[in-house]
């Protein structure tokens, strides 16, 4: 096979290594975001480290395609950073090699991961998420008895605080119910029962707590009134998809096939399912980002930074807020019907091609010193942040 130019190597070996630790930095840090719920299935629900290790595996490959864009972008500014300022790339390009060869080997990483993200989004999230629900409703369903603990205030399920004066060891039934219901704030209520049990629902993916012989307490905020009912036996509903603070989201479980048909069956009847064609066009914006942040960092990594690295950091993170910014529009535009679920979701991506485009070919014109281009004003502003920061 034949072996690929030095210089190619060479670049991929420069944006490889922080490319790597961007993933793994952006990555924990998204899964720290998850480590409290986690953290309390553990403590108060006996769920094992095994366990949990598998929650954090089904959530993985929704923060990889979020990471991967901006790990990208990272490596490529700090990777042409350092060539730049070792005036390496100086070098090479008195050599005669143009900007536009140089930035073959970043456009050719940036093409892999991005055929690996469409995977993930494509075949592994939609496998990863229903599996996730899943888990969490197994756990729930097994744990629940198990993570209640007599006489004192419990705090498993969202939004309700259960009191249990006694578990029956032998048929797990509770003695002795309070329950404090703050789920909706316009209408909460204290429900008192003798006893009750736990049952599971597997085809709607709730439990419920099936109270016998008590009282339901209830204030109603709007009309500051209070009432009071006696019942026989009453079921009180919870989604353990809410654990982990997911809401429940249907298109994200569904693979592209299944989302085409749910399209077609709501255009065909009338009600246009905006969820299920706003997810088919994430499929395709989201991992195609890879590309046009590898684009953008090869200009904006050709610049001076006063900071270094760390400025190089900010800058990556800085550009990946404006885009994530953008995505949370077109995905509320969307879901709302007032535009074209493909052209909003399309919004950053036409936004940063043209900007990837228009400092990239000032770059390789070699006018990225002249006039004032979005990149000088971009820069200018790290500038006058660290003059700032420095005065004060």
């Amino acid at each position: 096979m034949p072996r690929l130019p030095i210089i190619d190597r060479y670049i991929a070996k420069e944006i490889v290594a922080p490319f790597a630790l961007g993933v793994a930095l952006l990555t924990f840090a998204l899964v720290t975001g998850r480590l409290l719920k986690l953290t309390e299935m553990v403590v108060n629900r006996g769920v094992t480290l095994g366990d949990v290790a598998s929650l954090i595996g089904y959530i993985m490959p929704a923060f990889l395609e979020l990471t991967f864009p901006m790990a990208v972008l990272l490596g490529v500014l700090m990777g042409f950073g350092r060539m730049s300022g070792d005036r390496e790339l100086i070098a090479a390009r008195a050599c005669g090699m143009s900007l536009y060869r140089l930035a073959v080997p970043v456009l050719g990483f940036a093409i892999v991961i991005w055929a690996f993200s469409s995977w993930l989004s494509f075949s592994v999230r939609p496998w990863a998420n229903g599996h996730l629900r899943d888990e969490i409703y197994e756990l729930t369903q097994t744990r629940s008895a198990v993570g209640l603990k007599d006489k004192i205030f419990n705090r498993n399920f969202p939004g309700l605080v259960i009191y249990v004066d006694h578990i029956s060891a032998k048929d797990e039934v509770l003695h002795g119910v309070m329950i404090s219901d703050a789920r909706n704030p316009a209408q909460q209520n204290t429900i008192i029962a003798k006893r009750g049990i736990i049952v599971p629902d597997r085809a709607q993916r709730t439990i419920t707590l099936r109270l016998y012989d008590g009282s339901i307490f209830g204030l109603e905020a709007s009309s500051d009134s209070t009432h009071v009912n006696s019942f026989r036996i009453y079921d009180l509903n919870v989604r353990p998809d809410a654990e982990l603070g997911m809401a429940e989201r249907d298109p994200e479980e569904m693979s592209y096939h299944s989302l085409q048909a749910a399209v077609a069956k709501a255009r065909a009847s009338g009600t246009p399912d905006y969820g299920a064609e706003t997810e088919i066009a994430s499929k395709f914006t989201l991992p195609f980002t890879t590309v046009l942040f590898a684009l953008l960092g090869i200009p904006l990594g050709l610049k001076p930074a006063r900071g270094g690295q760390s400025e190089r950091f900010g800058v990556a993170i800085a550009l990946f807020f404006l885009y994530y910014s953008l995505m949370r529009a077109g995905d509320a535009l969307a879901m709302r019907g007032r535009l074209d679920p493909f052209l909003a979701m399309s919004l950053p991506d036409l936004v940063f091609t043209i900007l990837a485009l228009a400092l990239f070919m000032r770059a390789a014109a070699d006018r990225g010193d002249q006039g004032r281009g979005p990149g000088d004003l971009l820069w200018e502003m790290v500038e006058r942040y660290g003059r700032w920061r420095e005065a004060a």
